[in-house]
């Protein structure tokens, strides 16, 4: 008896395990349209199908400072969304300073004072965009 519930315990922990590395956030293509977010004096883009997550989103609004972490759900394929920010940061004058790409992408663009930096990764069941707001 206590073999088979060590088995069980283990075949347990391997299965926990063994999902918690994997992704069933969808990777297939969608359409992204860009929805424009107005934060302060931050104006960025953001996919129309990704929901703040606000519960877990920090924002720090001073009469001198905005600082902001945003959290953001929904569906894409993460190079799909480096494309989506790259184009349409440029066309709201963001100038993109660096992006590191491999199994999530981190992104970073400048505006005069401003930086804007993008993680963007696949979670358990969606796709997560984490944009912090913050200054050169």
């Amino acid at each position: 008896m206590k073999k088979i519930i060590l088995a069980g315990i283990l075949t347990f922990a391997t299965l926990v395990s063994s999902c918690s590395q994997v992704s069933f956030a969808s990777k297939e293509p969608v359409v992204l349209m860009a929805k424009t977010e107005n934060r302060k004096d931050y104006q960025f883009v953001i996919p129309a199908n990704f929901v703040l997550d606000e519960a877990n989103s920090m924002i720090y609004d001073s009469s001198k400072y905005y600082r902001a972490y945003l959290i953001y759900k929904g569906q894409g394929n993460i190079i799909d969304l480096v494309d989506f920010f790259d184009k349409n940061m440029a066309k709201l004058g963001w100038q993109k300073e660096s992006s590191l790409i491999s199994k999530e992408a981190i992104l970073a663009y400048s505006k005069e004072d401003k930086l804007v930096v993008i993680r963007i990764e696949y979670g358990l069941t969606e796709t997560v965009i984490r944009i912090l707001l913050t200054a050169k």
